[in-house]
């Protein structure tokens, strides 16, 4: 087969597998998959990450069908997905546990379009998501993600994967940890408002000529967001955990791929 700049076309395929993957994970792995980053810096950094592990995997034989060749294309697109979806529920979580907070406080009435994903949103989970991205950088916890797409290629070789029985039982078992964040990250505001509840509760048993709506709706804001506030520090303490947790479920799904 004839040389394609200076790659033999084994090599060729080789690496157009190694981009597919990388390209699939990039398009679903938290920061890389935001609307604002163009597709063509993601295309971009997937085709140099690409190349640099080139020399790294072991070069395929060539492909003797056009079928084999698609159902491994088929193969690393979904190996992606699975694993971008695995590394997205930690931030669906911290968002999820806004939103709540939102709902109790009575912000979820307003909802606002988030620049990131065009869709509505409440004002504290876009509040608590944009924090939660603002420590995974500072944290440089976005190296994890480029370490996992690496060692993806130990983990899982190519061409093709494999679904264990295994894996549904991990995936259900990172979403329920999935749950546990939001339960760690909304608790204290939660508890708080939920007190609160039970208190204008009783003053409105006490008191019935009390208009409780008009005088509930300014105290919840204020004990919520005391403590909000009050609990901010707890995201910059549970979040590089969290996201030191994300690498080991990322390795947990590609061996069950494998």
């Amino acid at each position: 087969m004839l040389d394609i700049f200076g790659i033999t076309g084994a090599q060729f395929q080789t690496f157009f597998l190694i981009f597919v993957r990388v390209s699939a994970m990039l398009f679903f792995f938290p920061i890389f998959s935001a609307p604002q980053i163009p597709v063509q810096v993601r295309f971009g950094l997937g085709a140099l990450l690409s190349f640099l592990l080139l020399h790294t995997v072991p070069t395929l034989a060539p492909f003797t069908s056009l079928l084999g060749l698609v159902i491994a294309i088929l193969a690393q697109i979904a190996l992606g997905a699975i694993v971008g979806y695995i590394a997205s529920l930690v931030f669906a979580g911290i968002q999820f546990a806004g939103e709540l907070i939102d709902l109790e406080i009575g912000y979820a009435i307003a909802n606002v379009i988030s620049p990131t994903t065009q869709q509505q949103v409440t004002i504290i989970g876009e509040f608590e998501l944009a924090l939660a991205t603002l420590v995974f950088l500072a944290t440089n916890s976005q190296l994890l993600l480029i370490a996992g797409i690496a060692g993806s290629f130990n983990l899982v070789p190519l061409p093709y994967i494999h679904m264990d029985p295994s894996l549904a039982g991990n995936v259900v078992g990172i979403l329920a940890s999935s749950f546990d964040i939001v339960f760690k990250i909304a608790a204290p505001a939660a508890i708080a408002l939920f007190i609160t509840n039970i208190a204008l509760a009783l003053m409105a048993r006490v008191a019935p000529q009390m208009n409780v709506f008009v005088v509930g709706f300014p105290i919840q804001v204020t004990v919520g967001l005391i403590t909000l506030a009050a609990s901010l520090p707890l995201l910059a303490t549970v979040g590089p955990q969290l996201f030191d947790q994300l690498s080991r479920q990322m390795d947990t799904v590609m061996r069950s791929l494998r």
